[in-house]
């Protein structure tokens, strides 16, 4: 694209309204202002309606034509949050993040950011979204405030879905080359023995976990072999028979304990994680009081994973 086209383009971009709707056929205001450029018509806007049409015609010197479907209000998307199942298909329709929540919880779009594009609304498999006449459009009672609104849309609509399209393709790109180091990994060469590295024998501890069933085991065999060859009113005998079934109840306890605290574990690290993502979250589009909630939920689910690690250290340690 040459350096007076990619200005065109510019010019073009700065008149449409920035709703990000598709409904001109293009994937946002930029592409449908470069295609304009191109010579695609000027009439494909119904958010910009006649006002968008009769600058576009000025810029570029081109002949009024009626457009090609009816002007819109500007517009904005209202969630029945009693009737959301928290499906997250609306968050990932709307071009710009201004819907909220988490999967299986209750979504609500921000009323600020929304530019009614409408596309949340077709995934919706319950149909729980409705599309209204934007309050502060119906707050701005003359025509100054209204193009203040229409301003402050068009700007705010810009900057949100450039930067959504920037972190879908950063995301895009991490995985692309997460892909092309698996695959240069596997056409890699093997190997030779003298190449590979040579695993250390872990340090024995007393008290470690390594090991221990066989060690319990044996000490069960010899227990058992002792009180077979010990006779019945030995004095020593109840302590012997007291300690191999403390054992034995140790060593049958010790792998559903593991497995409980595994678990718990696990549980523990997935409300991190998902707690990380939510303080991301915040950071894009929340204000700060939403962002130290989010903190302080992170630290409590890291707090919970720390102690989770532990009792399961401590746990095998002893078994």
């Amino acid at each position: 694209m040459s350096s007076a086209n990619a200005i065109l383009v510019e010019q073009i971009d700065a008149v449409l309204p920035q709703t990000q709707c598709g409904k001109c056929g293009h994937g946002g205001c930029l592409p449908y202002a470069a295609a304009i450029a191109e010579g695609e018509p000027i009439n494909k806007c119904p958010p910009g309606g006649e006002a968008t049409l009769h600058t576009l015609a000025q810029l570029l010197q081109r002949p009024l034509v009626a457009l090609e479907q009816p002007a819109e209000m500007p517009q904005l998307a209202v969630i029945r949050e009693d009737e959301c199942i928290g499906c997250t298909k609306c968050i990932q329709a709307c071009p710009v993040d201004a819907i909220v929540g988490a999967a299986k919880q209750m979504h609500g779009v921000l009323e600020a950011e929304c530019t009614g594009c409408e596309l949340c609304v077709a995934p919706c498999p319950v149909d729980c979204i409705d599309i209204v006449e934007h309050p502060q459009w119906q707050a701005a009672h003359n025509e100054l405030a209204q193009q203040r609104y229409l301003n402050a849309r068009a700007a705010n609509g810009r900057v949100r879905h450039r930067a959504r399209n920037a972190r879908i393709e950063a995301r895009k790109a991490a995985l692309a080359n997460k892909r092309m180091a698996r695959f240069k990994q596997r056409l890699a060469p093997e190997s030779t023995p003298a190449q590979r590295p040579q695993a250390q024998p872990a340090p024995f501890s007393q008290g470690s976990s390594q090991g221990s069933p066989s060690r319990n085991s044996a000490l069960v065999a010899r227990l058992q072999h002792k009180l077979s060859r010990m006779a019945a009113d030995d004095p020593k005998r109840g302590e012997l028979e007291q300690r191999l079934a403390e054992m034995q109840h140790s060593a049958s306890a010790a792998p559903q304990q593991t497995r409980q605290l595994k678990m718990a574990l696990a549980a523990a690290e997935q409300r991190r994680r998902l707690a990380e993502r939510h303080v991301q979250h915040c950071y894009r589009q929340a204000g700060p009081d939403e962002i130290t909630a989010a903190q302080h939920a992170l630290e409590q689910a890291r707090t919970t994973e720390q102690a989770a690690r532990t009792a399961l250290e401590q746990s095998t340690s002893l078994h």
